[in-house]
């Protein structure tokens, strides 16, 4: 260096980071003795291990790609790179660097008018340059523990070999000794402690001379200039398909853009579609609601005149006036009475949904969702039992009892499923003969199917199709229904080895139950799918209309035990009735208003509930010639009733 007080020429790149080609900042350095920024370093070993298995303890460096592990491992890896030890010698260099552009002068001097005397102690604390003097009597007295830089070696054209030696991380001794045995330089600690007992210990210097005078340090740096030719060639390569790759994206963008456009204007004609269908149902519901409103308010307004006037026409004696409208008012109770009973059946909760069809991969008539127009049944307003007899205040008689045995039965029958048609026809599996049984409800012999496999559980899949679980052979029986004979339609036979017992149809598909607990989902190709483990024998599944969940009937008998419970589409399931006035819930069905009725085949009772579960009363009892309910079905206010090992079935009014 030809000016006095300035630093030697440094080699850039050893002050540059490998990643952000940047000055380093904060450097870490590396067991490989690789340095990086901090930030740069976290950022790689962050993204490195992203995807990996969270207990991997280590990764490659940047540049050798030597397996590196971390200081502490059980620290969160965003913060190994901080572990690392800063490269001290590195920082001080950047900093002298930053200031070789300006005469090291001593700062103290300067302040005295002396603005020449050189500087030959820079302190990395402070900041500030020192002679000789001011170093003694300045910054001694009060800085003694200060990191102080000696830069007299920069005024005579020599680097400063001294203060350029590493500093061991673990001693803070320099690292003047070599072990070939490790390859790894230490302090003087460090050979006392580690490097005892290997066999070639030098001194870094002698390790120098040796790299030198040999062929080691040449041989290496041919192979490094070979690989650095072989890089550049990847470098270029890499380039090559840089450029391939935007060519690429804009391409695929601009076809992006050109699908969007024609997305866009499909989507614009189903919103359309959609948004027709929901104003349509929207206004028809609305003129029948403000219809039925009008009608109810015309008779409200009419019964309270109607009552006003007949309580003048009473305080003024006038007789005429009052038998006219108590005439009247006998008329307009029996016409809200003849309207009511005419609402009970449209008297709903009207809720119109878009739902959103999920699964699709193109954009066919529903991409945009379907308009669902939902109506449950509600109960009126108020407290005028007098105009609307609760259900439970309904009374029970029985129509018949018809013998369900034939001439050709081989031994007793046992109905353990039942089904009464909307044609007012019943259907019966007869488990003990093997067979499905068609009559009237008068009780009138149609006809007959055997099945192979034993039959439980019946259930409508439309009004000319039933289907049975068939347990021994696990399957599901589906029979067509028409001109009063039986046919088998399909056989489903599965493969899983599952006794299935109960049985409903719902959404295209049967859901049903086993001996073991189980409830699966069972498509026509026979594929299951398991939606619930109960337990206990779920002998019998119907379909609530009103609210479109299965109900589940579960043979129990200890008190607390769930015995009957809800199971919505998606898997969820709510218990409904425990173990109380029934016990060992078998056949179980629900009317067209979410009521459910159940057999307690261990309690010898049929038990009618409300569809949450909170009303419940016993339908028919022992005293009504009830003995281990098997089966139920119901049919508008009609239901008919089988027993165990009884070759009759029994079909109830509820009036």
């Amino acid at each position: 260096m030809a000016e006095c007080g300035r630093p030697p020429e440094l080699d850039l790149h050893l002050l540059e980071c490998p990643i952000c080609l940047e000055r380093l900042k904060k450097p870490k350095s590396l067991p490989c003795l690789h340095c990086f920024c901090q930030e740069c370093l976290g950022t790689y070993i962050t993204k490195e291990l992203s995807g990996k298995m969270a207990s991997e303890t280590s990764f490659p460096c940047p540049v050798c790609r030597r397996v590196t592990p971390p200081v502490n491992p059980a620290e969160s890896k965003d913060k190994w790179a901080e572990q690392f030890p800063t490269n001290a010698v590195i920082q001080d260099l950047i900093q002298l660097k930053e200031r070789s552009s300006e005469p090291l002068y001593c700062k103290p001097c300067q302040t005295k008018g002396n603005m020449t005397n050189p500087a030959k102690f820079w302190c990395k604390d402070m900041a500030v340059n020192f002679c000789d003097d001011c170093k003694v009597q300045h910054h001694d007295i009060l800085h003694n523990e200060c990191g102080i830089l000696d830069i007299s070696g920069y005024s005579n054209n020599r680097t400063n070999l001294e203060k350029s030696v590493p500093r061991c991380d673990q001693h803070d001794e320099k690292k003047v000794w070599y072990c070939e045995d490790h390859q790894l330089l230490g302090c003087n600690i460090c050979v006392l402690e580690n490097h005892r007992r290997c066999e070639v210990v030098t001194t870094a210097l002698k390790y120098f001379q040796k790299l030198k005078d040999g062929s080691q340090m040449t041989d290496m740096q041919g192979v490094l200039k070979k690989n650095t030719e072989v890089f550049e060639l990847i470098v270029k390569d890499f380039d090559e398909q840089l450029q391939t790759l935007v060519q690429n994206q804009e391409i695929a963008l601009q076809s992006i853009t050109d699908l969007r456009e024609k997305v866009d204007k499909r989507l614009n004609t189903l919103q359309k579609d959609v948004t027709d269908k929901l104003i349509a149902s929207f206004k028809e519901e609305k003129i029948n609601m403000e219809a039925s409103l009008r009608q109810c308010e015309r008779l409200m307004n009419s019964m309270l005149n109607t009552m006003k006037s007949s309580v003048t026409a009473v305080e003024g004696n006038d007789h005429i006036e009052t038998i006219v409208l108590y005439q009247r008012g006998q008329t307009e109770v029996e016409s809200c009475k003849t309207m009511i009973t005419d609402m009970r059946k449209s008297y709903t909760s009207v809720s119109i949904k878009h739902h959103i069809v999920s699964g699709r991969g193109n954009l066919d008539d529903d991409a945009m969702g379907k308009i669902i127009i939902e109506k449950q049944p509600r109960r009126f307003p108020g407290n005028h039992c007098d105009l609307v007899p609760h259900l439970f205040e309904s009374k029970v008689k029985e129509i018949g009892k018809f013998n369900i045995k034939t001439q050709v039965d081989k031994n007793n029958c046992c109905a353990r499923g039942v089904l009464y048609l909307p044609c007012d026809q019943i259907v019966v599996s007869d488990d003990n003969n093997k067979k499905l049984k068609l009559f009237t409800n008068k009780g009138q012999f149609l006809d007959e199917l055997s099945i192979r496999g034993n039959p439980s559980d019946l259930c409508l899949v439309d009004n000319n199709t039933v289907a049975v679980a068939v347990y021994s052979s696990y399957g599901v029986r589906v029979v067509k229904v028409k001109a009063s004979k039986l046919s088998l339609s399909s056989d489903i036979r599965l493969s899983n080895g599952i006794n299935y017992y109960g049985i409903t149809h719902t959404d295209g598909r049967f859901i049903v139950g086993t001996h073991g607990g189980g409830v699966y989902s069972v498509t026509h190709d026979g594929v299951t799918d398991l939606l619930h483990q109960y337990d206990g024998t779920c002998w019998s599944l119907t379909h609530d209309p009103v609210k479109g969940h299965t109900l589940v009937s579960v043979y129990k008998y200890n008190s607390g035990d769930v015995t009957v419970s809800r199971l919505s589409a998606d898997k969820r399931h709510a218990d409904v009735m425990k173990v109380g006035v029934m016990k060992g819930a078998m056949g179980i069905d629900v009317d067209r208003k979410g009521n459910i009725y159940v057999c307690g085949n261990s309690s010898h009772n049929v038990v009618q509930m409300s569809g949450d579960g909170t009303h419940v009363r016993e339908l028919l009892t022992s005293s009504d010639g009830i003995s281990h309910p098997l089966a139920i079905s119901v049919n508008g206010d009609n239901f008919v009733v089988t027993s165990h090992n009884d070759n009759y079935f029994r079909v109830f009014r509820l009036y």
